[in-house]
């Protein structure tokens, strides 16, 4: 087994070998930090738990601090995979609106987001454009693809408004801020389907956009 094994490692291509030793610390790193925080994780622990030497860290990351933000980006970008994309035959922003925002809820409302964002205000004495960055990353491509479609709408006849781009952020802001109770209040069953859909409908009748389904 282990000379299969060996010779499986030998087949990996360096770039492949150097992404999954990334990877692994990356593991490691989100495991401590998320347990004990970023003041009270030392290197050393996060070498235990990823199963790696000190040196093997420091070549990827130059510091607690590198592996701290690059593990924050990564969370940031694994939410941006789950968000939909606007479907671009249905020109009525408020159906395409409220399939976002339920996705967006729902990203926030699992564990390893909430962690994350506790993470995050816990270390924002040390990293004050960490709150910033991790939107951007997070819901940034989310908010550009709302502007490109409601656009679109606006185009169609089934939209008028001013600003896309406003819009589209306000929506984002305010879907995040449903979110953020349960990232303050520990211990919340997580939503349900429904709970999701009714606050998503607070947001499109706040921003002018209910539909049939809000009323």
């Amino acid at each position: 087994m282990l000379s299969n094994t060996r010779r499986s490692d030998a087949r990996q291509s360096p770039d492949l070998r150097s992404a999954l030793r990334k990877r692994q610390i990356l593991d490691g790193a989100r495991y401590v930090f998320f347990l004990n925080g970023y003041v009270d994780t030392s290197v050393e622990a996060i070498t235990v738990q990823a199963g790696v030497s000190k040196g093997s860290i420091y070549h990827y990351f130059d510091s607690k601090d590198a592996l701290f933000t690059s593990l924050i980006k990564a969370e940031a970008e694994r939410i941006a995979r789950v968000m939909p994309v606007p479907d671009p035959d249905d020109l009525n922003p408020a159906s395409n609106l409220r399939q976002i925002g339920t996705a967006i809820l729902d990203a926030f409302d699992t564990p390893a987001t909430i962690a994350t964002l506790r993470l995050i205000i816990g270390a924002l004495g040390r990293f004050p454009h960490l709150g910033k960055e991790f939107l951007r990353d997070s819901l940034g491509p989310t908010v550009e693809r709302i502007t490109v479609h409601l656009d679109a709408c606006s185009a169609a006849g089934t939209l008028r408004i001013a600003n896309s781009r406003t819009l589209a952020e306000q929506f984002a802001k305010r879907c995040l801020a449903q979110a953020m109770e349960r990232v303050l209040v520990p211990d919340q069953p997580r939503q349900t389907e429904a709970e999701g859909s009714i606050r998503v409908g607070e947001v499109l009748r706040g921003l002018g956009l209910s539909s049939g389904e809000d009323a």
